[in-house]
């Protein structure tokens, strides 16, 4: 197995067969607040073999990058980056319970700013739970400052009538994702035009603005047991979703 380990032991998973892997998804399942628990590919049933497929390519291909704390026997702490573009954003952070406090959460923010020069990136970007104060201090002690608000509330489908303008433009690669990995996006058409549906399981996450015959007519074809919606808001307050989280932002700095 090939690794990329310094003195402070921080890897970069890079083989598919990496042992570790169920317990990194474990991990990164804790990072996701209980509210939120089986919305998130996280949570999906084949996860940890989306991650095997992802750090399969060379690391300048990639844009999944794991980087962990861990010993022989032990993953302490995980960090999953993502390189979007020139924003590398921290899709999920978690250190396990009974490594908390050593600092591994922090070593694992200052390796992504390092990431970030090596990628060409010009920032870092992250979601945190409004629910989690703590998360959000260490974030800020690292240089991230928050900058939008979004808030996750229930679509109920009780009653619609399917929208019958919605069509289904890459169901055969969507299924197939699916039933690789356990979730997948599926992009539809409607009269209102193209619009991509995240699907975790039996979960839609729907988008904003989407009419509950929108809905209604993806339940012909998914089996959906919750679905729900990601909105902006104008600020930190609720106003009755079940779940609220700030984006927070760190630029780098130009060497001058």
């Amino acid at each position: 197995m090939t690794v990329l380990v310094t003195r402070t032991g921080i890897a970069t998973v890079d083989e598919p067969t990496d042992p570790h892997l169920n317990g990194i998804v474990e991990l990164l399942r804790q990072s996701i607040p209980p509210e939120c628990a089986g919305l998130t590919p996280y949570h999906a049933v084949n996860f940890a073999a989306f991650l095997a497929a992802a750090v399969t390519p060379p690391r300048n291909l990639r844009t999944v990058v794991l980087r962990c704390v861990r010993d022989s026997s032990q993953v302490r702490a995980v960090a999953d980056w993502r390189v979007l573009g020139e924003r590398l954003f921290l899709n999920g952070i978690a250190v396990a319970a009974e490594q908390r406090g050593r600092g591994w959460g922090g070593l694992l923010l200052d390796d992504g700013y390092e990431l970030a020069r090596q990628f060409g990136c010009t920032e870092l970007a992250l979601d945190v739970s409004l629910g989690n104060p703590g998360a959000r201090r260490l974030y800020e002690r690292h240089g991230f400052v928050e900058e939008t608000y979004a808030e996750w509330s229930e679509a109920g489908l009780d009653g619609a009538v399917p929208d019958p303008s919605v069509r289904l433009l890459d169901w055969p690669s969507f299924v197939a994702h699916h039933s690789a990995y356990g979730f997948g996006d599926l992009r539809i058409g409607s009269e209102a035009g193209a619009t991509t549906v995240r699907v975790v399981g039996a979960s839609l996450r729907l988008p904003t603005d989407a009419p509950a015959g929108f809905a209604a007519a993806l339940a012909e074809v998914v089996s959906t047991t919750r679905s729900y919606r990601i909105r902006r808001t104008a600020g930190a307050g609720t106003t009755g979703g079940f779940a609220s989280f700030a984006r927070m932002s760190r630029p780098l700095r130009v060497a001058g």
